[in-house]
């Protein structure tokens, strides 16, 4: 079995568009690798439900997995105040670098989600997180960013600790990262 690379605990902050394929490696995460639970706020209907469900989860000791869009850096900010309450917590980003016409696609055929009902809905969800998409950084205090391009339908044990494998072995953060945004932050387009 590959090494997953997470034997300390992690917060594992996912990033992407709606229909990028969040919540299906979430769900993949928490099946193969209890030790992570899945906080989704989707199902749990409020942010504040979702930290203080992963504020539990790592007093428990486990991993937690924040099934979230995510889409700027005062969204992932909640996270990573969080995972500092915990000494010796990572915190981790894996981004879902997914075309706006892949995730267009995908929601044409959802029929399931908690929150979006409907194509046109969601097309409306997915301009608007489009619009204000930016990707992480390690100036906001993440110790890995792993990017993702695609993704599937369904990931085995062995897919899951091969991308947990990655996001511990990629590149730390520089030295001399500052832990504040510059002054003008770019955005990330996404092809449509």
């Amino acid at each position: 079995m590959p090494q997953t690379g997470t034997e300390q605990q992690v917060v594992l902050i996912l990033c992407g568009l709606v229909g990028a394929g969040k919540s299906t490696f979430a769900k993949a995460l928490e099946t193969h690798y209890p030790r992570f639970k899945r906080c989704n706020q989707d199902d749990l209907g409020d942010r504040r439900l979702v930290e203080d469900l992963a504020r539990a989860s790592l007093a428990a000791g486990l991993s937690v997995c924040i099934d979230r869009t995510n889409f700027d850096s005062q969204q992932r900010s909640h996270w990573v105040k969080i995972a500092r309450e915990f000494p010796g917590v990572a915190v981790w980003v894996l981004s879902f670098n997914i075309s706006y016409d892949i995730c267009s696609q995908r929601l044409a055929s959802r029929l399931d989600h908690p929150t979006i009902h409907g194509y046109e809905q969601g097309l409306s969800v997915l301009d608007r997180m489009a619009h204000n998409f930016r990707p992480a950084a390690f100036y906001e205090g993440f110790d890995r960013i792993y990017r993702i391009y695609e993704t599937k339908p369904d990931y085995s044990r062995d897919e899951i600790a091969q991308l947990l494998n990655a996001i511990s072995t990629s590149p730390p953060p520089p030295v001399f990262v500052q832990r504040r945004p510059p002054a003008s932050t770019p955005r990330r387009a996404f092809t449509h």
